[in-house]
């Protein structure tokens, strides 16, 4: 009788562990597809940043471009402005009547410049003194309102320009906008 129970107990011992094996396997294998999946879609939200990343760096990347361009066309158009305006004062206060007149009659009459070289160069020569005057004051540039602006100016007899890091980020500030990164 001892025998059968001895038996009997490894009996349902080898039947209990058996058993508990099964279930730990059913438990690590459930576990091994749960993790596999946890690392599946790690690795999709991955992709998903990364690939709003590169959007929002191209993006970025248009924007400066986009502010580099408004930065040149808006330097350009002060720069018109400033020279249209010289060329204004020039021609009431600085080319003779006879000069003015022939340069108005060609003009009216689509002739070729090149006949009035003369003239031409009369108004040229007051322009570049003007400008040359215009530089020795400490002549500012300003494309965006309220920023201080790019320098041009006469330094021991040369002319120059300033363009520290700060000024180039002041300039380009207002083109950028509210930019996001």
């Amino acid at each position: 009788m001892e025998i059968q129970i001895q038996d009997l107990v490894q009996s349902i011992k080898r039947d209990g562990i058996e058993e508990a094996k099964k279930e730990a396997d059913a438990i690590i294998a459930a576990a091994k597809a749960q993790a596999a999946e946890i690392v599946e879609a790690s690795k999709a939200e991955a992709a998903k940043n990364v690939e709003n990343a590169k959007r929002e760096i191209e993006s970025s990347r248009a924007l400066i471009q986009q502010a580099e361009r408004d930065a040149i066309l808006s330097v350009r158009k002060d720069l018109g402005a400033m020279l249209d305006a010289i060329l204004a004062d020039k021609v009431s206060k600085g080319i003779s009547e006879a000069s003015l007149a022939k340069l108005i009659m060609a003009a009216m009459n689509g002739d070729d410049p090149s006949k009035y070289e003369v003239e031409i160069n009369e108004v040229k020569a007051g322009i570049k003194a003007e400008l040359a005057n215009e530089i020795s004051k400490g002549l500012v540039i300003k494309p965006v309102k309220g920023m201080s602006g790019m320098k041009l100016c006469c330094k021991d007899g040369s002319g120059f320009y300033d363009f520290s890091d700060e000024e180039i980020a002041d300039l380009l500030k207002p083109f950028l906008g509210d930019m996001k990164i």
